[in-house]
């Protein structure tokens, strides 16, 4: 077991290199809110400053070599991706199909008016919860999952088309705030404090505007006060102990990643992941005997069978997931994945600051590690692309000008100076 002093120095340690890396990306975009931003305002409360409150309160029954390899993972994915995000590219990559800008404002209320719609029939069915978001959250994670998600990814692309459109101020806000709204009553706190990220990040990538460190603390300040108050919205904390023990329990990313590296579990071999990938994404409409412990749930069941048997929701299991599967080759999976997410950022950051369209913006975000579509299993890249390509082609449908990117073909290879005429 690691004692506490140790813990801390890893932990110092580990949080200096991500901060070292955001501090890198921030001075060569020029801005101190860039799109680590909504990875750092999340990670460093619930991966650092969280466990080091539940570390003092309750100590730590991880060992040495689980509560290092954590916490070297986390600092390698940071540099990882800050490096390969740094990377210029002379050539964007072209996207296929037409797309406009004529529209936004128009599919941004259709959007809204469907992620309300979708959303009705889990309220009619939980009416008595109207009041308890958090119980409507706990109560739809299995037979509802399809119309709870899917509500919330409308809400999210409502919000992304709204700030694109050219819809007077009012209007935008209003689409807005019905949009935080439905999220709100869908009982996540992360889903409101994404659908805010969406909007720092959309002045900073889309507007081109940039944030010195003065200001960037300052919005970082207010990032965390509207977290507090989502916490006291959602959450009955009692006393001040009370409330920093109910908190302090969001740290469990760490702790249970550390549980599942002492605990020398059989390796997976990838199966995890492939069923996070594959089978979590198929609804239980079409799906009817999809069991619950696939993927990533195996842990649950393996070590929280309870929750599991309530549907009241399992605690996450961070990097374990990773490391059931590949055992201490996850630090290179995982370092493999970064560099991916930051090569594929630079690249639709870049198209995004051509093109300034939502479908650009909607795959800056996710890369960004906003959750548009939060299944919390999977990484849905490609569904996520196949949204973005379907609103180039909605944005396109009824425009008085419609573009299309041309991709040129590859440049001939000439032959020697001397031999042009052969």
């Amino acid at each position: 077991m690691i004692s506490l002093g140790m813990a801390g120095a890893v932990q110092l340690a580990s949080l200096a290199i991500a901060i070292g890396a955001y501090i890198f990306v921030s001075r060569r975009e020029g801005s101190y809110v860039n799109i680590m931003t909504p990875a750092l305002a999340i990670n460093v409360p619930a991966f650092y400053l969280l466990p080091w409150v539940y570390n003092q309160l309750f100590g730590i029954e991880a060992s040495t070599f689980a509560y290092v390899y954590v916490y070297l993972t986390l600092a390698v994915e940071n540099v990882v991706f800050a490096f390969l995000f740094t990377r210029r590219r002379s050539r964007p990559i072209r996207l296929p199909f037409a797309y406009g800008y004529g529209n936004f404002g128009l599919l941004s209320i259709l959007f809204i008016s469907l992620a309300a719609l979708l959303f009705v029939p889990i309220l009619l069915e939980f009416r008595e919860y109207i009041f308890d978001p958090r119980r409507i959250y706990e109560e739809t994670r299995t037979g509802f999952g399809t119309g709870y998600y899917l509500s919330s990814a409308a809400a999210f692309l409502a919000t992304i088309l709204a700030l694109f459109s050219n819809q007077s101020r009012v209007k935008k806000i209003l689409v807005v705030s019905a949009s935080a709204f439905v999220l709100f009553l869908h009982g996540s706190k992360g889903q409101v404090l994404n659908l805010l990220l969406l909007v720092v990040l959309f002045q900073i990538y889309a507007n081109h505007r940039k944030l010195k460190l003065l200001p960037a603390l300052m919005a970082g300040l207010g990032i965390a006060l509207v977290l507090i108050g989502l916490f006291a919205a959602t959450m009955v904390l009692g006393g001040p102990m009370e409330a920093v023990e109910t908190v302090s329990q969001y740290s469990d990313y760490i702790r249970n990643a550390m549980l599942v590296i002492d605990s020398h579990l059989p390796l997976e071999y990838g199966r995890l992941t492939w069923e996070s990938n594959v089978i979590g994404l198929v609804p239980r409409a079409i799906m009817p005997d999809k069991p619950k412990d696939y993927g990533a749930f195996y842990l649950d069941a393996e070590f929280f069978p309870g929750s599991m048997d309530r549907d009241q929701g399992v605690p996450a299991f961070g990097i374990g997931v990773q490391y059931a599967d590949f055992g201490w080759l996850a630090i290179v999976y995982l370092a493999v994945f970064a560099a991916l997410k930051g090569w594929l950022a630079r690249i639709f950051v870049d198209r995004l600051a051509q093109t300034r369209h939502p479908a650009d913006f909607v795959m800056v975000a996710f890369l960004a590690d906003i959750a548009l579509f939060p299944i919390g299993v999977g990484w849905p890249f490609p569904e996520t692309l196949l949204v973005a390509l379907g609103l180039r082609f909605l944005s396109s449908v009824g425009a008085n000008k419609v573009y299309r990117e041309r991709i040129l073909p590859r440049p001939p290879v000439l032959p020697h100076p001397g031999l042009e005429g052969v």
